[in-house]
């Protein structure tokens, strides 16, 4: 029986990593290489990203949609554990989703969950917000 490869185990390629992330092939190279993200499983064509992978990519993207430094990622992701809240939250059974964050201007922002827009998309988008915005202004 042949041993599995790394192109057997479970997960991502850098591609499907990056688009279910939402960002590039070569910002996850970045933050492999910024050891953000740990290193894939395998090497080559083979290597796989990990559900593990997908939800580190993740939270990096909201820390710095949040304005947090990379550097400060960094502390954050490999530092010791934040401390426990004094509130128990009660448990919330969502499906893991991805959230994309859209500023379409100052004070306006818009959430998508499991999509991007492209860029002629986000300016209809923010064009038809700011004239909705200033059609309530003028009243």
């Amino acid at each position: 029986m042949k041993s599995p490869s790394p192109s057997d185990a479970p997960g991502y390629t850098i591609g499907e990593l990056a688009r279910r992330g939402g960002v590039s092939r070569r910002t996850v190279r970045y933050y492999v290489q910024r050891e953000l993200l740990p290193a894939p499983v395998g090497t080559g064509r083979g290597s796989r990203y990990t559900e593990g992978h997908l939800r580190t990519l993740i939270r990096i993207r909201e820390l710095q949609e949040a304005g947090v430094p990379l550097a400060e990622i960094a502390g954050r992701l490999h530092g010791p554990p934040a401390p426990a809240p004094t509130r128990l939250a009660k448990p919330v059974t969502v499906p893991w989703s991805t959230w994309t964050r859209v500023v379409l201007g100052n004070g306006i922002e818009l959430h998508l969950e499991g999509r991007r827009l492209g860029p002629e998309q986000l300016r209809a988008l923010s064009r038809a917000a700011q004239e909705i915005i200033d059609q309530g202004d003028e009243k």
